[in-house]
């Protein structure tokens, strides 16, 4: 009986043991992707612009002057004459003409494998390379854009990096630290369903407005699906809130798939653009369109 008790033990100890190490492994693969934003930008700051150095309040602060801080902060590492930051600022000049906000909108690119999107306050959006090569078309990628136009047209990033702020009881501060502070927390943020539900929404309507296929949006998600958290892959641990969040990825897919379909279905005379030449030539639609790329009458 000893034995058995002691063999038990044993086995238990082992159990946890195992456990810890597991949960440590996981631990090292998240914090990687939080490391300071110079680090995971790969680009280190040379300079510090006086208006970084200004000290507001938290309670004060505006959306305009935040988001301008945050440019000021990035806009000296991202090359201006790179291809793929060049091709996202004129996307999403297009997409932010029915905008609300009173600021206009940046693209940065992100050096990272793993495909990625997400908003900051004040009209910034970071897209990593990695989005750009899984990704097949021109009107998938105008999907995930337009979706993180709605997160910030719908104030979820200003009201989440003010609630995490004052959650951190930081009253005031300087305007580069507050910039720092948005990059951190929202290259991990999750939304909650409500907002996911609402970008996703504004996604979709703000296509129907363009000339692009709305199938894209349900594209997008199938593009995306293998690296949701339910697919399994590592990679799914180290990505933000747009592939983390809920409603599962296959759930968005489903539900995006079928409002495109009862679109083409009443619009049976419609030409809609895909763009896959555009993607992979850096172009887009507006400056040049291709004749295989149009779609009439149905879905592709």
């Amino acid at each position: 009986m000893k034995r058995l008790i002691f063999f038990i033990g044993i086995l238990g100890f082992g159990s946890v043991l195992m456990f810890l190490l597991y949960k440590e492994q996981i631990q090292t693969e998240r914090n990687s992707t939080l490391a300071p934003f110079y680090q995971i930008l790969g680009k280190p700051i040379r300079t510090m612009n006086r208006a970084l150095t200004k000290v507001l309040s938290v309670d004060s602060l505006d959306e305009k002057e935040y988001g301008d801080a945050i440019r000021e902060r990035f806009s000296e590492m991202q090359n201006p004459d790179d291809k793929d930051y060049v091709y996202l600022n004129q996307l999403i000049g297009t997409l932010t003409a029915y905008k609300q906000k009173p600021f206009d909108y940046t693209v940065y690119v992100m050096e990272e494998e793993s495909p990625n999107a997400f908003a900051l306050p004040g009209g910034v959006i970071f897209v990593t390379r990695g989005l750009m090569t899984t990704l097949k078309s021109e009107h998938e990628l105008v999907a995930v854009l337009a979706h993180e136009v709605g997160h910030i047209e719908k104030s979820h990033c200003m009201d989440g990096v003010r609630f995490e702020l004052l959650a951190a009881k930081i009253g005031t501060e300087t305007l580069g630290k507050l910039a720092d502070f948005a990059f951190q927390l929202m290259t991990r943020h999750a939304y909650n369903k409500t907002q996911e539900d609402e970008a996703d929404e504004y996604a979709f309507d703000l296509i129907l407005n363009t000339m692009y296929d709305p199938n894209g949006v349900g594209l997008a998600f199938l593009r995306l699906e293998k690296y949701s958290p339910e697919s399994g892959n590592k990679k799914a641990k180290l990505i933000s809130e747009y592939f983390q969040s809920h409603p599962h990825m296959d759930l968005r897919r489903e539900k995006f798939s079928e409002k495109a379909d009862q679109w083409w279905s009443s619009h049976s005379e419609e030409r809609r653009y895909k763009g896959a030449r555009n993607l992979k030539g850096r172009t887009t639609f507006e400056k040049q369109d291709y004749d295989e790329e149009w779609i009439e009458g149905r879905k592709s």
